[in-house]
């Protein structure tokens, strides 16, 4: 209670100095009055809309462009009639977007701020399909094995330069994947850092899983080549590589390559493979040739320069791009402005260029700062947690924003995780024993947490599917999550492993072994904000009453603490502010061992380089043997009873604690932002606020 009292005293003094009236960015919607090009091969001819005005096919700022003979003409700049995509502008008031203006919002990292501009090959949908986007289509071979993939003519990259198949085929072949093991199918090397197996299929000749084969046809055509059915073989396109392409001319000395070896994939004809015009560039001259293009591209080492421009190239300035809105400033930047791309290949069902809105500005600060900003109306949207929602709440009487609710498919909004292969052995045997986490789940008080923590907006969960999902099952919301703190000691008075007294400081030590009368401590892992500080104090408090020691890691560097869950025997323990699966056949993520970013999961993911093999016949060795089918699925029913088996391993062993459920996803947006959409899905296969579209929103005061 005493939280939520300090929040609505923080909203009073706000509103205080805020009702008399909002501010706002400085930067407003173009005029739709302002005078535009006449000449008919620009495409900024406007037809009368109904007032008798004319509606601009391009924003002014283009079109003054156009005018001064520095931009070709619109109908230059966009695919051709018949292959440009048309997009049906939202506007559920039945207004006329206008062109023009800025955008603001808070810098929440490069997974907050990348989505938002994103622009995938196919893009998946809510339910589970996948719409063609930067593709024009697809045709799948009678046996399931070829997929023919149509690209759109005329389209061009934000530098003017034609986006072709070859693009497609360079990235897949020479830039994604680097090096075969022939004899296992794994890939060795890669540039950018991750390869997925869900691009892999078995080979029914030696039963090994093999890479396809991707192959240039023509300029607007490629194909990807199986070796045995993979019936969603798109969603993972979406999912795990959601680009599948890259300015070949802009990378080809940048990319480390051998061209004196043969080819990872035996294809010898180079045009087909994307290797036409390929010389040989060592990891040496890439750096010196990265930086010799811009000093923003100085990388330590060609790892380092291999995965930020090879995978996460839209935090960089000057990378030629499909998306909307192009990065134009540096990382280091308090402000990090994104500016229209003149080459975007959208346009909505006027036949006007899309997107709407000029900048995209993103602002780093500090994140205490983002409510008043709001009510203040120097930021456009911002998104909270419920933790918050008093505060925004009332923070709307100012009349600047209002709030949004998004849906997430999250299963649990707080959770702890034990990694179950931890480099100490001692604790890795006391992870694996269930009746230890049965233990700490029931210690836990959840709905004081959920008071403390998030204003009592939330439910307590365990890790588990909601009711009303296809992947609920009966109990597994519910189970362990009564707080009974004598039965959560008897449970751990049974462990061999442990003490059933207590040392002089009030924990539980270890019986025998290298840790021999040495308390145990959870070291969580955390994001390093306020919410998630709270929540281990809390947990401290919980489990201190069973014995057991917390502390916390805090580290705010998204990227690093990955590094510590890639590494599989780093990461003691975690807490996470919010997990959940979309789909358990198209990413298991949070579930299965295709993944090695999981703290629980430690290093029985598949990935890992030196991933360890569970003892047969063990829960864990299931789970293994049922990512492995998930991999292999020829068919839909295949693909059905690995998922199932996954969810039911889950839900019988809790790898992961799950402590509440999820609620929305809230976001505060300021009245002047028109056209988003309500209560849509946001989730990472959905790419978050890139699915609602950002490119068909529209600033009017």
């Amino acid at each position: 209670m005493k939280k939520r009292i300090t929040a609505m005293l923080l909203t009073a003094l706000m509103l205080t100095g805020m009702l008399a009236g909002c501010g706002g960015s400085s930067d407003t919607p173009a005029n739709t009055d302002t005078p535009a090009n006449t000449s008919t091969n620009t495409g900024t001819q406007q037809p009368a809309d109904a007032s008798g005005g004319e509606i601009a096919k391009e924003s002014p700022m283009l079109a003054d462009m156009v005018a001064a003979g520095t931009l070709p003409a619109l109908a230059d700049r966009i695919p051709t009639d018949a292959d440009v995509y048309v997009e049906s502008a939202y506007s559920p008031q039945g207004e006329t977007p206008v062109y023009g203006g800025t955008m603001r919002t808070p810098n929440g990292g490069m997974w907050y701020w990348g989505p938002i501009c994103e622009e995938p090959l196919f893009r998946m949908l809510d339910d589970g399909s996948v719409e063609p986007n930067v593709a024009k289509g697809y045709d799948l071979s009678d046996d399931g094995l070829v997929y023919t993939i149509h690209l759109r003519e005329g389209m061009k990259w934000s530098d003017g330069t034609p986006f072709t198949a070859e693009d497609c085929v360079y990235y897949y072949n020479y830039v994604l994947v680097t090096e075969v093991d022939n004899a296992t199918g794994d890939v060795t090397k890669s540039n950018t850092t991750k390869y997925y197996n869900w691009y892999k299929s078995e080979d029914p000749a030696d039963g090994i899983l093999k890479p396809a084969q991707v192959r240039y046809v023509d300029d607007t055509t490629f194909t990807i080549t199986l070796y045995s059915p993979k019936p969603t073989l798109l969603q993972a396109i979406c999912i795990d590589n959601k680009w599948m392409f890259c300015p070949k001319e802009w990378y080809k000395d940048i990319m480390a390559v051998n061209m004196d070896q043969p080819h990872w994939s035996g294809e010898t004809d180079l045009k087909l493979i994307g290797g036409e015009g390929l010389t040989t560039v060592t990891e040496e001259q890439a750096l010196a040739n990265a930086k010799a293009k811009s000093e923003l591209y100085t990388f330590e080492d060609y790892t380092k320069l291999a995965d930020q421009l090879g995978y996460r190239y839209w935090q960089y300035a000057g990378r030629p791009t499909l998306r909307p809105w192009n990065n134009t400033s540096s990382l280091t930047e308090q402000t990090m402005v994104f500016e229209r791309n003149p080459y975007y290949w959208k346009v909505d069902n006027e036949g006007r260029q899309l997107p709407y809105v000029d900048k995209i500005e993103i602002v780093t600060m500090d994140e205490s700062l983002n409510a008043q900003e709001i009510m203040a109306g120097n930021l456009d949207f911002c998104g909270f947690g419920t933790e918050n929602f008093p505060t925004y709440k009332a923070g709307e009487a100012t009349g600047c924003y209002n709030i949004k609710a998004m849906v997430s498919p999250n299963w649990t909004s707080s959770a702890l995780q034990l990694n179950q292969t931890y480099r100490d052995a001692q604790y890795a045997e006391l992870f694996a024993e269930i009746d230890f986490r049965h233990a700490l789940s029931i210690a836990v008080d959840r709905n004081e947490m959920n008071e403390i923590l998030f204003n009592g907006m939330h439910m307590p969960q365990q890790f588990a599917a909601p009711e009303g999902t296809a992947e609920y099952i009966p109990g597994a919301t519910t189970k362990w999550i009564d707080m009974d703190i004598d039965e959560a000691n008897k449970l751990l008075d049974g462990i061999d492993l442990i003490s059933s007294d207590l040392n002089a400081d009030g924990y539980r030590t270890f019986v025998g072994g290298a840790n021999n009368g040495k308390p145990i401590v959870l070291e969580l892992e955390t994001t390093g904000d306020e919410a998630s500080a709270q929540a281990v104090a809390l947990l401290a408090q919980y489990y201190k009453k069973i014995g057991i020691q917390v502390v916390e890691s805090p580290n705010t560097d998204n990227n690093m603490r990955n590094e510590k869950y890639y590494a599989g025997d780093v990461a003691m323990a975690s807490y996470e502010g919010g997990t959940g699966v979309f789909n358990v056949m198209l990413r298991p993520d949070y579930l299965a061992a295709n993944r090695n970013n999981n703290c629980w999961l430690g290093k029985y993911g598949m990935e890992h380089k030196d991933n360890i093999t569970p003892e047969p016949g063990t829960p864990m060795a299931e789970l293994v043997d049922a990512t492995i089918g998930l991999v292999k699925a020829a068919t839909m029913d295949e693909l059905q009873a690995a998922g199932d088996k996954i969810l039911q391993l889950h839900a019988d062993n809790t790898w992961i604690i799950g402590f509440l459920d999820n609620s929305d996803n809230f976001y505060a947006v300021n009245n002047r932002i028109h056209n988003w959409r309500d209560g849509f899905v946001m989730c990472d296969e959905l790419r978050f606020l890139g699915y609602g579209k950002p490119y068909t929103w529209f600033i009017q005061d």
